[in-house]
């Protein structure tokens, strides 16, 4: 694995060619988080083939499903979307699960200096760290929530808008005691910067002290998590630079894919052929392919640069108290019949 500080390019560089390197992970990783949509997008599909049978015009509702075929089938789409919204929460929990199952994977791979058997080793990291990791997405979990009732909850109204704003009590939630709507937008607009900042940096968090558990081969969550934090807090530069190039890397394929996907969308809407929709398609995948090998980057960049900023651990040497020739055999000092009595 090359080092960013030895070939004197950028960590997030090296980390996302080391991610590219490994085709075998990422497209095994793309193919089942794409299995996983495949469940509702099915149910939507059959759901369509029957709703509009023989019913209209063929070709009349390719580019877009009108307001009319909505109000026809308004009680059937609502039963649609229950099903799907339960099936959705399913499948969301799934991909939770196999993105903590991944990452041990990744770091599997990356931590250890051997080449071939890449998808061998991605699941033995995936299974070793897996429980492991599974704790550390339960904290993950629990902190998101105390943000969200930092940030949207009671904490916010209180403190920025009743403390600071001087919002009455009875108008925290619709704000129109400002005097401008200006204020008002740029007072959510805050509030919406925080939170995806705060979340921001929960993720990192979370990508860092997974890396510190599979660094170090300990096991509480908690421990690695405060560690992970104090960490961050004396380096933020370090910790934070190259996760911040990766994310722009990430943002600029999905803005251009976005806008792209809008103009094909306009084409589509317009009656054109399938040819439109397979674009879509593909655009959607090559979007996902992207987050796919950006995740692996972001766990190669977190062990280069958890290598500079943590300290090892110290380990018990178990051969400490043994006697024996150097570089043969040693034998632990002891009272039992395989150690050495004096």
């Amino acid at each position: 694995m090359a080092d960013a500080r030895s070939s004197g390019q950028p960590i997030s560089f090296t980390a996302l060619r080391a991610a590219l390197g490994r085709p075998p992970l990422w497209l095994v990783v793309w193919a089942l988080e794409a299995l996983l949509a495949l469940a509702p997008a099915l149910m939507l599909h059959g759901w369509l083939t029957g709703a509009i049978g023989h019913r209209y015009e063929p070709g009349s509702l390719f580019g877009n499903l009108g307001p009319y075929f909505r109000f026809d089938h308004r009680h059937e789409i609502e039963r649609l979307d229950d099903a799907t919204g339960a099936i959705g929460a399913v499948l969301a929990v799934l991909a939770i699960l196999f993105g903590t199952f991944s990452a041990g994977g990744w770091l599997q791979v990356f931590l250890e200096r051997t080449e071939g058997h890449s998808l061998r080793r991605f699941f033995l990291g995936g299974a070793r760290y897996f429980w492991r990791f599974a704790r550390l997405t339960v904290l993950t979990v629990v902190v998101l929530a105390f943000l969200s009732w930092l940030v949207h909850g009671p904490a916010w109204k209180t403190i920025v808008l009743k403390g600071v704003c001087r919002v009455p009590a009875n108008d925290v939630d619709r704000l129109e005691t400002f005097t401008s709507e200006w204020t008002a937008f740029l007072v959510r607009g805050i509030q919406q910067a925080v939170y995806a900042l705060a979340v921001g940096l929960l993720l990192v968090w979370g990508d860092y002290t997974r890396t510190r558990l599979a660094l170090h081969d300990t096991a509480s969550a908690v421990w690695a998590g405060i560690c992970t934090a104090f960490t961050m807090l004396r380096h933020p530069v370090k910790t934070l630079r190259p996760f911040i190039a990766l994310f722009l890397l990430e943002a600029a394929l999905l803005v251009g894919a976005g806008m792209l996907a809008r103009a094909v969308e306009g084409a589509v809407a317009s009656g054109s052929a399938f040819a439109g929709v397979g674009i879509l398609l593909a655009l959607g995948q090559i979007a996902l392919l992207w987050r796919v090998v950006l995740r692996g980057a972001r766990y190669h960049a977190a062990i280069q640069v958890s290598r500079e900023v943590v300290r090892p651990i110290s380990r018990p040497d178990p051969w400490r108290a043994s006697i024996g020739p150097e570089g043969g055999p040693r034998y632990p000092l002891g009272g039992d019949e395989y150690g050495m009595s004096l």
